[in-house]
């Protein structure tokens, strides 16, 4: 097993909640075996820790003190916990002893931890585990290696019917006793290469000594020859052969004496070198039988995690449902994580969002205070507009006066005979009295009000006995309401032209106005001062320029505003979609750890919220959809209604073109203009009636006391219709003058029964009891 990090910091944290001389705050520490036995002592009563040498610091008395730490720790699992001495085997305490480390250490604790997890007093050891460590990182190691070692113990418990035999009698034998008769052999065989080393070391000065000897003996034998020579001079020849043969003899025993101390030397460097090796291979036959050792209960692991291996596959089989619900569970937890990630994606969005939503939130309060200014001007508009409806009233108290006049002035023809009319248009008689003064001091004939009376009440009538219906009502207040809003905003828009209009005509006139014309002449003389033929550019050239440059400035400028608009909505919405999205993850975090009905409530929740909210938005893109079409409708409308004045305008053009150059020509085009732009206005008031009868006809609809709305509805349509009887006089006046132009004189022929004055028959017409007429050129 090996130790990560986090494992090593987990099990110095467990350490440390014992009552030790000193806190640990590595693993070297633990290198002298102290600390091992202090904590030993707390777990096992019967440990005697007198043979732990607390002074002494040296690398021997360290490694006694781990192995008595080791022999307490075997004896103690294999009294509280049988199943952990196979992992007690495999912990190699030789090589701690020998050389401690990091992971060396770990083991041991591991054991100290799992026997006491598991062990019979283990409630005593998780109290001090929850109360003295709070780091969730450290208790979720010791939970972990608690689960390695459990499982360790249920494999060796599980694998104990193949290997009882070996654990009996590796059980049986005791460590202590193990120990001595290895350490015994060990001294057995160094005893017997000392005992040989000293015997060679014997021989070697044995021999030494005889070669000394031997070399004293040869020189007094030389010493005795020489002698011998100086006394006999060459007498004595045998007896010198003799003592040379001695001498032979000798120098051959000397050198058969150093040929044995050569070989005993060889032998010598033989043995010690012999030795060495057996040293060696001592110690690598210690190192390869602990290798067996340990490859032996790989091979017993391994064989045990494949019968393991194998018994998970049969519950595997016989649960595939387990499997599949386990499997999903992990897709879950992916993506969770993803969904987790994402959600931390989307803070962050949601973060920078939220701070272009804050400037938003700034231009909004100044786009409200703009508005709010708007409404000011509104409100100063509509008073602008009740008075234009007083200064009606006032034109038409001066057109009922223009009427009495044209009624007297009928009189006056009629009184006058026929000849009048067959006068000539450009005589000055005829000039002094003609159609126009008919116009002018016409009467209006007095409508039918009691049809029209009788007809509102009956339409009174209907509404106030339709008012119980709750779902007509509130259909006809939405109505109301919409043609409201329709109207503000059409009038915002309109008050938005007309102030940009206003601001680029006051631009243009401040450019212009300190430009004068003896300006323009003096640029022109200084340009030019030998004159010419020089096309000269008048005030009105430049004025329609800048007036070009600043419509495309201002078109530019909308563009400009139009697209910030559409990405401040587009980020609004992006803000609604993220907000729901973020809702939505936030609703399943916090599902998952709740119960299923409560999950279930808060997703109802968070589905009826999300719903609201496109909901709503729903109704905005109705709202901005109808807005538009409105809008499309009114630029149709307006483009109709210009297409028909650029025609009629075009042919009244056509027809002063065609008309001869008589001396009342220019007296009849300035009446052709200003009937022109009297009917001009008339439309104009005419529009702007048709828009308040048809407010007036919402407000009468929606009012539920229909005597003042009834009243104020004739009084609208009254006005109406003598808008439209005027219209329709200055239009056929206007016909009638051209065709004065062209002919010169008109002849009308009547049957009796159509009335006598020409104005009397266009009333007639205009109120739809005209009778047929002819016309003779």
């Amino acid at each position: 097993m090996t130790f990560t990090k986090g494992a090593q910091d987990a099990l110095l944290q467990w350490a440390n909640t014992f009552a030790l001389d000193k806190k640990a705050e590595t693993m070297d520490d633990f290198h002298d075996g102290v600390l091992l036995s202090q904590i030993l002592v707390d777990l096992d009563t019967s440990y005697d820790p007198s043979e732990v040498q607390t002074e002494d610091k040296r690398w021997l008395a360290n490694k006694k003190n781990l192995q008595s730490v080791y022999k307490g720790l075997t004896r103690l699992i294999l009294r509280e916990c049988p199943g952990l001495s196979r992992q007690a085997r495999i912990a190699d305490f030789r090589a701690i002893a020998s050389s401690p480390d990091a992971q060396g250490i770990c083991k041991l604790l591991a054991l100290l931890f799992a026997v006491a997890m598991l062990g019979s007093n283990n409630e005593r050891y998780v109290t001090r585990i929850t109360r003295d460590i709070t780091d969730g990182a450290a208790l979720s190691q010791l939970q972990r290696i608690t689960v390695e070692m459990k499982t360790d113990m249920e494999e060796a418990l599980a694998a104990a019917g193949t290997d009882d035999a070996h654990d009996v009698a590796v059980e049986a034998r005791d460590p202590d006793l193990a120990l001595e008769e290895e350490n015994a052999s060990l001294m057995a065989q160094l005893d017997k290469k000392k005992k040989n080393l000293a015997d060679m070391e014997t021989r070697l000065a044995h021999l030494q000594e005889s070669y000394d000897d031997l070399k004293d003996e040869a020189a007094r034998v030389t010493s005795e020859l020489e002698d011998v020579r100086s006394m006999h001079s060459g007498a004595g020849d045998q007896v010198i052969r003799n003592l040379e043969m001695k001498i032979r003899e000798q120098d051959e025993l000397i050198a058969t004496q150093e040929g044995q101390l050569e070989d005993m030397r060889i032998a010598k460097e033989r043995l010690q070198t012999e030795m060495a090796a057996l040293k060696t291979r001592a110690a690598r036959g210690d190192v390869l039988q602990d290798e067996v050792n340990e490859l032996r209960y790989r091979a017993e692991e391994l064989g045990r995690k494949a019968n393991m291996v194998e018994r998970y596959k049969q519950k595997l089989e016989a649960s595939s449902k387990m499997q599949s619900e386990l499997d999903n569970l992990r897709y879950e937890k992916e993506e969770m994580q993803r969904d987790l990630l994402e959600y931390e994606k989307v803070l962050k969005r949601n973060r920078a969002l939220e701070l272009a939503n804050d400037k938003y939130a700034e231009k909004m309060q100044d786009y409200e205070v703009q508005l709010i200014e708007l409404d000011n001007k509104r409100k100063e508009e509509y008073n602008e507009m009740i008075a234009l409806r007083e200064h009606l009233e006032s034109l038409s108290a001066q057109r009922k006066a223009d009427e009495m006049f044209i009624g007297e002035l009928q009189e006056q023809i009629s009184t006058g005979g026929h000849g009048a009319g067959n006068k000539s248009p450009s005589s000055p008689g005829g000039a002094g009295f003609n159609l126009d003064e008919e116009l002018e001091n016409a009467k209006d004939v007095a409508p039918n009000l009691s049809l029209e009376i009788s007809r509102l009440k009956a339409e009174n009538q209907l509404l106030r006995s339709s008012m119980g219906s709750g779902s007509e009502n509130s259909r006809l207040r939405r109505e109301l309401e919409e043609e409201r809003a329709q109207r503000n905003r059409l009038q915002k828009n309109f008050n938005d032209i007309h102030e940009k209009h206003t601001v680029a005509e006051a631009q243009v006139q401040s450019l212009l106005r300190d430009m004068t014309d003896e300006k323009y002449v003096e640029k022109m003389d200084a340009l030019f001062p030998a004159g010419g033929n020089v096309a000269m550019l008048t005030q009105e050239f430049f004025t329609a320029r800048a007036y070009t440059e600043l419509v495309a400035q201002q078109k530019k400028s909308e563009l400009e505003l139009k697209q910030h608009i559409e990405l401040a909505t587009e980020l609004r919405n992006r803000i609604a979609d993220r907000d729901r999205e973020l809702l939505s993850v936030k609703t399943d975090l916090s599902a998952v750890e709740k119960d299923s009905i409560e999950a279930l409530e808060e997703l109802k929740a968070t589905d009826k919220l999300i719903s609201g909210s496109l909901h709503e938005e729903l109704e905005a893109l109705r709202t901005d959809h109808k807005n538009a079409t409105t809008d499309v409708q009114e630029a149709q409308k307006a483009l109709t209604k210009a297409l028909l004045e650029k025609d009629e305008l075009r042919k009244d053009l056509d027809t002063v073109k065609e008309q001869g150059a008589g001396q009342d020509s220019s007296k009849y085009l300035e009446k052709i203009q200003q009937l022109r732009d009297r009917l001009k206005e008339r439309n104009e008031q005419l529009e702007k009636a048709e828009r308040d009868r048809h407010d007036l006809t919402r407000k009468l609809k929606a009012s539920t006391d229909g005597g003042a709305a009834l009243a104020q509805k004739t009084q609208s349509d009254q006005i109406i219709k003598n808008l439209q009887r005027e219209n329709a006089l200055i239009a056929t006046a206007w016909y009638d003058l051209t065709s004065r132009l062209q002919s010169n004189h008109v002849v009308l022929q009547r049957r009796n029964d159509v009335p006598r004055s020409w104005l009397n028959k266009q009333r007639q017409m205009v109120n739809g009891t005209a009778k047929p007429c002819f016309f003779q050129a």
